[in-house]
């Protein structure tokens, strides 16, 4: 007697694939906050094309010998698709949409309108990949959404022009991950790393070439330095989380974002987080929690559901 197929609901290794891509969301969320940090302390001393093309040096300098030794030069060629091509496009809007946006507008602002992406991309991996998006993770999202307000209680400043960059931000960063899924699995990772920062730091080029560039401090160099650290982090973190998990099931996980913001401005800048950032706080991570726990319910079902399947067949 054949065993049944376990329905891809029941994937006991997309559940673990989902646990996993969590982890990732969060460590990515994490870098780039520390990232977004160094290259705004810097966007008062140098131009905005001068900053993406040094850091985009200094992180090609850092992964290409990654590539080169685990690989071999010639995997950058063969990652390259039409997905992967996509998904640079969406990525170089997403870096100039947002830090156009960051470097004119109060991180808070930037950072309330950008809470769109999670319930974007929910929407977007139900319509376009057609992953089973329950009540459950609606609900996280939409409740991840309510404690983030909670945090940064958005202000009520007159509009901008660079709102609409801060939007347009969303809809390149869905696009960007929903390409991500269509790229062959034999691109490895840290290839797709290094090629989304050569196309970054190419972008960043062009962008310099209207702008009156200056010689930077040292200060500055040293925050370009550990930017591109954390930027590669970053890539590499959601490369592998998008690539792998269903992108609904670890979108709640990118309200962390404002978590790390709030533990860094803590230890860097001494902000004591007042009762509404508290509270939004325990909303946020209760949210996180919940669909982790939601997952690893999945996890254990899926491997119990394949174990009744083994014994009934033989």
């Amino acid at each position: 007697m054949n065993a049944a197929p376990v329905p891809a609901a029941q994937d006991p290794a997309q559940a673990s694939a989902n646990l996993r891509a969590m982890v990732f969301v969060v460590v990515g969320m994490g870098a780039f906050v520390i990232n977004d940090t160094l290259m705004k302390a810097t966007s008062s001393e140098l131009p905005l094309g001068q900053i993406i093309t040094l850091r985009g040096l200094m992180s090609c300098c850092i992964m290409a010998p990654i590539v080169i030794l685990n690989y071999g030069l010639m995997s950058v060629v063969r990652a390259y698709s039409r997905p992967l091509f996509v998904r640079n496009v969406a990525e170089l809007g997403a870096v100039f949409f947002f830090l156009t946006a960051l470097f004119q507008l109060p991180m808070v602002n930037v950072s309330a309108v950008l809470q769109a992406v999670p319930l974007t991309i929910t929407a977007a991996a139900a319509i376009f990949l057609r992953e089973p998006v329950g009540w459950r993770r609606w609900t996280a999202s939409a409740v991840g959404l309510l404690g983030v307000l909670l945090i940064i209680q958005p202000g009520t400043t007159g509009f901008s022009v660079y709102y609409l960059a801060a939007l347009s931000t969303v809809l390149c960063v869905a696009c960007r991950d929903l390409a991500t899924r269509f790229i062959a699995r034999s691109a490895p990772s840290l290839s797709i790393t290094l090629i989304t920062a050569m196309v970054v730091t190419v972008f960043g080029a062009a962008l310099g070439l209207a702008e009156d560039w200056k010689v930077p401090s040292t200060n500055a160099l040293l925050r370009m330095a550990g930017a591109s650290v954390f930027v590669l982090i970053g890539y590499y973190s959601l490369i592998e989380a998008m690539r792998t998990a269903e992108i609904s099931a670890v979108a709640p996980f990118r309200y962390s974002v404002v978590l790390w913001a709030m533990l860094l401005g803590f230890l860097v800048f001494g902000e004591v987080p007042d009762l509404a950032t508290i509270t939004g706080s325990v909303v946020v991570i209760g949210a996180g929690l919940y669909t982790l726990h939601r997952e690893r319910v999945a996890h254990r079902r899926s491997v119990s559901a394949r174990r009744d399947v083994s014994v009934s067949s033989r």
